[in-house]
This record gives C-alpha cells, structure tokens and sequence, in this order.
C-alpha cells in the first residue's frame, strides 16, 4: 500500500531536521509517539455499551460496567477503545461474571492529549481502587504491556489474559524511529524524552514485565503484522505460569471477535489453578 503523500513530506522534513536539530526532531517524534489517533466506534461496540452501565471514575477514566460477580476487567491497545473487547461481554456475563471496560487515558472517551505505558498503568490502579480486586483483566496488545507492568505495582487479579500483547519494548521504539528516519542523535533524544515523562527506563520496565506470579493465558496469532508473533514466544519464555494459545489467519485485531479465542479464555477464567 502506497504512502499518503502528506506522511512522505512530513517525513521527509522531520528526518532532515533529526540531523540538523536532533533534540527538536527527538522531541517533536517522542510527543508524536505519545499521542494517540481516536477512532470513531463502530455501531456494534455503540450497542455494547449502550447496554451497560456507564460511569466516570474518579481518576478521570470512562467504564462501562455489565453484569455481576466476580470483576473481569477488559483493557484495549494503543489507539484503541475498552469497546473494542465487546465480543467479550456477553460470553462472560452469561458465565457469571461482572464485566468492566475502560477507555486508557486519552484513548476512547477518556480525557487527554499525550499518554505512555506508565500512564496507562497508574490509571488502571487507580480504576482498581475505586472498582475494587478483580477477578481477571483481559488485555489486548499495548493494554497487556501496561497490565503487567501494572500487576508489579499493585493491581490485584487471580489471572491474566494478554491478546495479542508486546514484550519487546527496545523494538517498538526502533521500529518507530526506523519509520521516521531519524539520526542517531535523534533517536536518543526521542527515547531520553519519553523515559523522562515516564520516569523509568525502557530497560527497567523490561526487567518488571518479566516478573509476575498470577497465572495467564497468552494469545497470539502468528501473522499478527504489528506485534510479532516472536513476542509471545518471549513472554511464554520469562513468565511463570503460562497458558499459550496460538492462531494462524486471525491478525492484530480480529483474534478479538474470534469463538475459539472467547472460548479458550472462559475455560481459563473457570479453571480453578
């Protein structure tokens, strides 16, 4: 598929400008890295969360609430919105759970501009805090990385499930500033910021998702195009006590809608470990 012709320009100036000024060309992609796209929701997530319950917490996250029971926490990706988990809903409320879908902050309905995984990660404690333990968070690609680093802070939940979720980090930054051309010099500029606004290294958020204890499920499809399916085989690797399901034509985002994916996670959820 051809790039737009604006990117290309944008590019371009922005790559020139790393050699010349790699701290304003650094800087300029690191708040770019940070921000978000929100896209519209479709009419079907529209319908599953007209048919909840909808609230803002306190610490200024949308949630849509369906159900009761034991909390199972449903929490979305990079550019992404807690609707986009709907498949799930209905499956795990007929299955006796109390299902709870936020948008990350400046994601979905949620105010802000910039965020990082550290943000995401504080917010889904504070959610905690006001929402109470949960049962089990299900978390889709960007939203996995955050869960984890989250459960080593403090969030409470018997198991993990994570969709599609990254473990390499250092790549990510790479594949990003690859994309935009950058200097070297820019490239440490870049990196230098968003460690700054995190206030933690991408080497030491590395070294903490490496370590939990809950059991989890990891689902993966191996022609995922945005998470490499070698990610998977990392974290299958480092963490404790692994489920692993593995897919073959279900990409980044359908392994969402997908029967055998919800069925597999409900004999994970209702399995006593």
């Amino acid at each position: 598929m051809k790039e737009p012709i604006l990117l290309t320009i944008y590019k371009n100036a922005l790559s020139l400008t790393s050699y010349a000024l790699p701290q304003l060309a650094g800087t300029i992609s690191a708040k770019r890295f940070m921000t978000p796209t929100r896209h519209k929701r479709p009419h079907w997530e529209k319908n599953i969360i007209s048919n909840g319950k909808e609230s803002l917490l306190a610490c200024q996250i949308k949630a849509w609430h369906w159900g009761e029971g034991p909390k199972i926490l449903l929490m979305h990706g990079w550019d992404g919105r807690g609707s986009q988990l709907g498949h799930f809903v209905e499956p795990l409320v007929n299955a006796g759970f109390q299902v709870i879908a936020i948008d990350g902050p400046a994601h979905g309905d949620s105010p802000g501009q910039r965020t990082n995984l550290v943000d995401f990660a504080h917010k889904m404690l504070a959610s905690q805090n006001e929402l109470g333990n949960f049962h089990a968070v299900i978390a889709h690609s960007f939203g996995g990385a955050a869960t984890l680093l989250a459960t080593n802070e403090g969030l409470q939940a018997d198991k993990l499930v994570l969709i599609a979720s990254p473990y390499d980090l250092q790549a990510i930054f790479d594949r990003f500033t690859a994309f935009m051309r950058l200097s070297p010099q820019a490239k440490q500029h870049f990196q230098s910021y968003i460690e700054t606004e995190a206030q933690l290294t991408v080497e030491e958020i590395q070294t903490i998702i490496s370590h939990v204890g809950a059991p989890v499920l990891l689902i993966h499809d191996k022609k995922d195009h945005e998470i490499p399916y070698s990610d998977a085989l990392k974290l299958k690797e480092n963490l404790q006590d692994v489920d692993f399901l593995s897919t073959e034509g279900l990409g980044h985002r359908y392994i969402l809608k997908s029967e055998q994916v919800i069925n597999r996670i409900l004999d994970f959820l209702m399995t006593t470990h």
